[in-house]
């Protein structure tokens, strides 16, 4: 006997099962948990990005004042939110950034890359970020003829082109490694000769840190080298190896330029006596 079934028009069709209170009142509470537990997430996030910030305009503010601080900071969060950026578009989802004075600021990957040249995509982003900001801080000082203004654009290209040494784990470094891992040798002298350059107690404790962290993995990348891991991971096309070189040399002759413009035009604006305080 073959089975037999009805099919009612729309405007007969029977109505759905009413859910009961608690049925709707789980569901709701669900969606609620989730989106407190997200919104949580943001607000602590923010809460502590923005409570380092203010820690290091404070640091800052007791030598520079706090309207060259605030700038230089907020300068350096646009370099980390590059970072951000770059990450998001790559999938690696990354921390809120963190400040310590002194020091700079930084962004953790939650998750490793999957090859060198999305590290050195998500690298490249702050220093583009932060050259970007750097030049339109630039433009605001000499619209305003504010010394400070350009003081803090020409501190923020110096900052930008210190990252792009190509030692890990610097900017620099992680964007070479997807041309050649030799660069690392290359940025361990230029690493030495900043010292020269930023002749004090702070520079000297960061380039400390660096090679700290920069000397295992550069190791690890020389001795290990040989293994299908390390292969794969730094297995980058000659074509993105070319495009990652000019971009990381035009990046560092855009920081260069801007660096020698703030320094012209703030020698000529401090010459001729302060404008705006």
């Amino acid at each position: 006997m073959e089975p037999t079934f009805q099919v009612l028009p729309p405007d007969r069709q029977p109505p759905p099962p009413k859910k009961s209170f608690f049925e709707s009142l789980g569901a709701g509470a669900v969606a609620i948990g989730v989106a407190f537990l997200k919104f949580k997430y943001l607000l602590f996030a923010s809460f502590k990005t923005g409570f380092s910030m203010l820690i290091m305009i404070w640091f800052y503010s007791w030598r520079f004042g706090w309207p060259f601080a605030a700038g230089l900071v907020f300068l350096i969060l646009v370099h980390e939110m590059g970072h951000v950026c770059a990450a998001k578009w790559r999938g690696m989802p990354v921390t809120a950034p963190l400040f310590i004075p002194f020091i700079g600021a930084f962004i953790l990957m939650k998750d490793n890359p999957r090859d060198a040249w999305t590290e050195a995509l998500v690298a490249y982003g702050g220093p583009l970020f932060g050259c970007i900001g750097s030049w339109i801080c630039l433009f605001v000082g000499l619209n305003m003829q504010a010394e400070w203004v350009i003081g803090v654009a020409s501190v923020s290209f110096i900052l930008n082109l210190f990252n792009m040494i190509p030692v890990p784990p610097l900017d620099g470094g992680r964007i070479c490694a997807s041309v050649s891992t030799w660069f690392w040798l290359v940025g361990l002298v230029l690493l030495g000769l900043s010292l020269f350059y930023f002749h004090s107690w702070s520079s000297i404790v960061i380039i400390g840190l660096l090679l700290f962290y920069a000397v295992p993995r550069i190791k690890a990348a020389f001795v290990d080298r040989g293994t299908p891991e390390m292969q794969a991971y730094y297995a980058t096309h000659i074509s993105d190896r070319l495009t990652m070189a000019l971009m990381y040399v035009g990046l560092i002759a855009a920081l260069l330029l801007g660096y020698w413009d703030a320094s012209t035009h703030l020698s000529y604006i401090l010459d001729q006596g302060p404008t705006i305080q």
